[in-house]
């Protein structure tokens, strides 16, 4: 899995980087055949801090695909980056769940 961040204005710190990256990487056991070797899926996230009323709030947006046609989308915000990264891995892991029983269906 190839995974690029663009954050913007917020501090990426290492420590969280790691735990988005591990988070993203359990997605990929979800898709099952369909994700291919390491390098066949890519992952695009964008990181984004919004001030808010009740505070500063981390946005992302995640854009995966994979091979046989997989594009999957996720959008999210959270009051820190770790909690925005649980958020992400599961939408993008009911997405790729059901990519993976669409596509055992119809083989």
């Amino acid at each position: 899995m190839i995974i690029q961040f663009n954050t913007n204005d917020v501090t990426f710190f290492e420590d969280d980087q790691e735990y988005f990256e591990k988070r993203l990487n359990d997605v990929i056991r979800f898709l099952g055949k369909e994700a291919g070797d390491d390098d066949s899926v890519v992952v695009h996230v964008t990181l984004e801090k919004n001030r808010h009323k009740s505070g500063d709030r981390f946005e992302a947006k995640a854009h995966m695909t994979s091979p046989n046609g997989g594009d999957f989308m996720a959008e999210s915000n959270s009051e820190t980056i770790k909690a925005l990264a649980d958020q992400i891995k599961d939408i993008l892991e009911r997405q790729a769940r059901k990519f993976h029983l669409k596509h055992i269906k119809s083989v």
